[in-house]
């Protein structure tokens, strides 16, 4: 067999392999997107806890630039302390998936610019 039957061969190969690896990561793209919005529907938290007194639960929200430091008073309700807690998770697990979701948006953008690529080098040859 010659080089160019194998070079059409595997880029044959290749371009069938791709819709079902494009439709995995559109899976995991709607995913990573369904998750985040289901986390922020139920409340998204980005604070600190503290006990004050031991006993009492405050949140603690990050400093901003020329404002005071907020602090929201939840008190020592077990319920609401639970509920503040999961907030807090919710909102660190929010960010971990929007760090997913950009690395694979970046993936995909290098995955069209490389096929951008690769079908004008194909175009050119004839």
């Amino acid at each position: 067999m010659s080089m160019n039957k194998r070079h059409i061969e595997n880029l044959a190969a290749l371009a069938a392999a791709l819709p079902d690896r494009i439709a995995q990561l559109d899976a995991a793209k709607n995913e990573l997107d369904g998750n985040m919005r289901a986390l922020k529907e139920q409340g998204l938290i980005y604070a600190s806890e503290h006990m004050k007194d031991g006993k009492y639960l405050v949140l603690v929200y990050p400093m901003q630039p020329g404002k005071a430091r907020k602090r929201e008073y939840v008190g020592k309700d077990p319920q609401k302390m639970q509920e503040a807690r999961a907030a807090i998770q919710r909102g660190k697990d929010y960010d971990m998936l929007a760090q997913r979701s950009k690395r694979l948006e970046s993936i995909l953008s290098d995955g069209l610019s490389s096929l951008q690529d690769g079908l004008r080098a194909l175009t050119r040859a004839i």
